[in-house]
């Protein structure tokens, strides 16, 4: 049985190496706007369910999933030469409902907050608007001012001043035999 480690490298590749093949390779025109989203790889790596997600109707789902379906030969013959390895796991994919599980969860949260009287989140777009606003992220702009410290506390003289890039030294290579001076 191989090293938990090793599955789940051998799974980050799979689940590259049949994104790929799906999206440059599968020229299906039944198969929508499809992503997939993980890998699960059998302990002894004879199965591998790929997981993906759709965006569309319940009837557009279907048609993916048939799509994919036609299609996993094609795909695992794509993943047997990417993967170069022994044996090739057997290709199974299923729809993963966790993104339309997590959407709803979302909705039931904010729902709550809404009875209590809390301030509501921000919405997804207004969040990236935010991030794009900063720069990053949670990281402020350039342009905004440092944040005040302690009154009367001193911060130092990196507080006030822009971060510095920090240059690293180079190591001298050591001579080895046969190398002229």
């Amino acid at each position: 049985m191989p090293a938990p480690r090793r599955i789940a490298r051998l799974s980050q590749l799979v689940l590259e190496i049949a994104a790929q093949a799906v999206q440059r390779e599968v020229a299906d025109p039944r198969l929508g706007f499809v992503t997939l989203t993980r890998v699960k790889l059998g302990k002894d790596l004879a199965d591998a369910t790929i997981y993906w997600s759709c965006l569309g109707t319940e009837a557009q789902k279907r048609t993916s999933a048939r799509a994919l379906e036609a299609a996993t030969a094609l795909v695992q013959s794509i993943v047997a030469k990417g993967l170069q390895t022994r044996t090739t796991p057997t290709l199974t994919f299923r729809y993963d409902g966790s993104i339309v599980n997590a959407g709803h969860l979302e909705s039931v949260f904010e729902k709550i907050k809404h009875e209590r009287g809390e301030p509501e989140s921000p919405t997804p777009a207004a969040t990236i608007d935010d991030a794009t606003a900063t720069g990053d992220a949670g990281a402020p702009a350039a342009t905004t001012p440092p944040a005040e410290t302690d009154e009367g506390a001193d911060a130092g003289p990196a507080a006030d001043s822009p971060a510095e890039p920090v240059f690293r030294r180079k190591k001298p290579r050591r001579a080895k035999p046969g190398d002229r001076p």
